[in-house]
């Protein structure tokens, strides 16, 4: 293998390091996302509940 060859493979596996990195951490945002997503229903249904006790005399 000359060094052209070398250098090449080395910086293939860097890309694909670089590469395999980034798409760990697009998939970590978009778990968060949807725990974000989750999070805000779960609060605006809290939220619905809590108007309708209230206006019940409930609360």
């Amino acid at each position: 293998m000359t060094w052209q060859q070398e250098i090449d493979e080395a910086v293939y596996l860097e890309r694909e390091r670089a590469n395999a990195a980034e798409r760990r951490a697009d998939e970590a945002k978009s778990r968060a996302d949807e725990a974000k997503r989750r999070a805000d229903e779960a609060e605006s249904r809290a939220d619905r509940y809590e108007k309708i006790l209230r206006e019940h005399g409930l609360l």
